[in-house]
This record gives C-alpha cells, structure tokens and sequence, in this order.
C-alpha cells in the first residue's frame, strides 16, 4: 500500500526493491519456513520445548524484518495442513511489510500463507484472553462517517484503563472477526474506547454484533493495493 509522498510508483519500488535483494531478511525468513516446513506442520499440536525454540526462531526472524510483525500458526480448515497468517499488531505502518512478506512466499506444500486476519462467517459468542472472558453482548458501538473517514466508537462497561488489559485484546479480535484485520486498520480513521451507559440503545448505540452491516454500508469506496495483494 504504498500512498503520496516521493511518489507513490518510485516508493513502492524502493521498498520491493530492499525487501526482494539477495540476502534480504524477507528471503532468510521463508529459508527458514521452508528447512523447517514438516517440523512446523506438526508444531500445532506439540507441547515441546523443541516445538517452541522453532516458533521463538521463527518470531526472532519476523522481528529482523519488522519489530511489529506477528504470524499466527493454526490448522486449516481440513486438518491436513496449517495456516500462517501474518499481521503487525494493529500498527499501520508495517502494512507494507506484511503485504510484501506476504507476496515473497514461496510455494509450501500444506501451508497456507495470508496476510491479515479475515473477517470470519460464524462471529464467536465470547473471546477468552488470558484469565478474562468477553462476552460479544457486552460492546456496543456507534459508527460516525465524518468526511470520507470513519470512526468507531467501541463502548465497554467497566472499561479497563490499560491499553493492553486482555478485555482490550479480546474486542480487537472481535473486530478483526466482524470487520476484518485489514480494513479494520485502512477503513476506519479511528477506534474510541468509551464507558458504557446505563441504556446503551436509549443513547442510540448498536450491539457490535450489528457491525458488519453498518461498516459494509459506509466503508470508504477507495482502492487498497492490499486487496490486490492478498
């Protein structure tokens, strides 16, 4: 996704250009993903110290490229493979590097790269983080189109003050579940985090399950290199 500036055609090829160069940290992480790919099939059910001395190496490598970036490791929906799928953390200037991890893969038998996690057709009742438990009942939100831009309020009640309290990371997967990862960081200007009031509906705010549709409505027409991408 490569915007204004320098211009757009020239930055976007400086930035190709780092990543793609011999020897790049990009290219010595898929060597790695590659050595590594049947270990790393099997790593999803594995409780080893080996298991996580590979995903620490895998994690120490992704960091080389990109402090923010982050790679979730899960099996595929047949069970006969896994998927990785790359993210950076909800900072938006890393997109580009996700975007550029992500078309560098090679092919790998039984693995599925993706940039970003996809917004989800069966949205879960609660998200557990750590010791905490989020109920999808308990957000509410209202979302404003101010310009060409919008911006979502998220309403919590007894809204923890830390920003990485788990209550915070369990609404941001229901949001990447509703909106996805990757509009979710493009689309919406900002995300505002509120108490909620005693009649939510009475200050007409909406149950977040109610997201998808509102967003879809309004969400900016835009193009995103991302989309072409992944």
């Amino acid at each position: 996704m490569c915007r204004g500036g320098m211009d757009a055609k020239q930055r976007c090829f400086l930035v190709f250009e780092e990543f793609f160069m011999n020897d790049s940290p990009i290219q010595s992480f898929w060597q790695l993903v590659s050595d590594n790919a049947d270990h790393l099939r099997s790593l999803v059910d594995e409780e080893s110290v080996m298991a996580q001395e590979l995903l620490d190496e895998v994690q120490d490598q992704l960091s080389d490229i990109d402090l923010h970036l982050t790679v979730f490791c899960a099996r595929d929906a047949d069970g006969t493979g896994i998927e990785l799928v790359f993210g950076c953390d909800g900072y938006s200037q890393s997109i580009d590097t996700v975007l550029f991890l992500v078309a560098a893969a090679p092919e790998l038998n039984h693995i599925k790269v993706q940039a970003f996690n996809p917004r989800v057709e069966h949205i879960p009742e609660a998200i557990e983080v750590g010791d905490a438990v989020l109920e999808l009942d308990e957000l509410f939100f209202g979302l404003r189109n101010i310009g060409e831009e919008l911006h979502l309020d998220l309403y919590l009640e007894d809204l923890p003050i830390l920003e990485d309290a788990p209550e915070t990371d369990a609404a941001l997967m229901f949001l990447d579940a509703i909106v996805g990862e990757y509009d979710l960081m493009t689309r919406i200007h900002s995300v505002n985090w509120l108490d909620l009031p005693e009649d939510p509906i009475d200050h007409g705010l909406k149950p977040l399950i109610e997201l998808r549709q509102q967003f879809d409505l309004l969400r900016p027409k835009r193009p995103a290199l991302g989309e072409a991408l992944h």
